[in-house]
């Protein structure tokens, strides 16, 4: 049996896909298996995963559901006690899986396994997210998950490793759901066990590609996660429950802003309390303003043009 199983979901990225089976490839430690699970994709993604020549790898197809359903079918085909994932426009820096490996070993309590990322935009400008009370290069266990997301996420997708019998427990990820589907998964295990990390940066989140989710602005869905934290304050008072509620409540009415949804925006803005984070909310009611002013003046402008001669 191998030691790790690593998930890709693809859904059209021709232009990355190679770039990211490479940096899997390449690692200094060797003892994998890559599942490559295409949602039904319709460029030229699945003929370049499968010109690979490798018999650790191993593409399965299924119609277009969603990242999550991607994901779930790569967790069901695993062979390895521990699964780890990589979107198909990201990388991996070589020795990523060999700091997964010797975290599981220093860490045998913890059900799942992490490490910083670096963000990477279109520009080429690299960004290190920090995180909440951690110093840099930091390695240990996370007791209290939700302390940590109050500044940047500690956990992304292509950064993390998870014992398959956590998935057995807790269930696999929510599916039809298009945002933050993922961070509702590390939420959940991070609920119900430690989770070991090391505040270094061994993977690349390529931030703003084409085709990405995030940058669809014609998706609108709440993200679950959200639900996920309303419930859990509905039946008990934890601690920084509401302050990760009111960041990701924020983040998602900023989205709506962007798409130009005034009202909805409104709403969640409206219904959103900020205890900490004040200024970030300020900034959003003033751009909700400043939106409804543009709004209204290109109206009037409008009606202006087509009554002139």
């Amino acid at each position: 049996m191998v030691a790790v199983s690593v998930v890709i979901p693809l859904y059209n990225k021709e232009q990355y896909i190679e770039r990211t089976i490479m940096s899997i490839i390449s690692q200094t430690f060797q003892d994998f298996e890559i599942i490559i699970v295409d949602d039904g994709s319709t460029d030229g993604s699945v003929v370049k995963a499968e010109t690979w020549i490798d018999n650790r790898i191993t593409v399965l197809k299924m119609e277009h559901k969603g990242a999550s359903a991607a994901r779930n079918k790569g967790i069901l085909a695993a062979k390895a006690e521990l699964i780890t994932f990589i979107d198909a426009d990201d990388e991996w820096k070589p020795q990523f899986l060999d700091k997964i490996m010797d975290l599981k070993e220093k860490y045998p309590e913890c059900g799942a396994f992490a490490t910083s990322y670096e963000i990477r935009l279109p520009t080429q400008k690299k960004i290190i997210p920090s995180i909440y009370q951690t110093p840099e290069k930091w390695e240990g266990v996370f007791t209290n998950y939700v302390e940590k997301t109050l500044k940047d996420l500690p956990i992304i997708s292509s950064a993390i490793a998870v014992r398959k019998q956590v998935f057995q427990e807790i269930g696999l990820f929510k599916e039809g759901e298009p945002l933050g589907e993922d961070q509702d998964m590390w939420l959940r295990i991070g609920m119900n066990y430690p989770i070991a990390y090391k505040n270094d940066s061994y993977a690349i989140y390529y931030r703003g590609l084409e085709n990405s989710v995030c940058m669809d602005l014609t998706i609108l869905n709440r993200y679950p996660i959200i639900y996920s934290l309303e419930n859990l304050l509905r039946k008990e008072q934890m601690p920084y429950i509401d302050l990760y509620l009111s960041k990701l409540k924020l983040d998602y009415s900023k989205r709506l802003l962007e798409a130009n949804k005034l009202d909805s925006a409104w709403e969640e803005l409206h219904h959103t309390e900020a205890k900490v984070y004040k200024w970030e909310k300020a900034k959003l009611w003033l751009l909700y303003y400043w939106k409804r002013i543009i709004n209204k003046y290109s109206f009037h402008t409008k009606n202006y043009k087509k009554e002139c001669p």
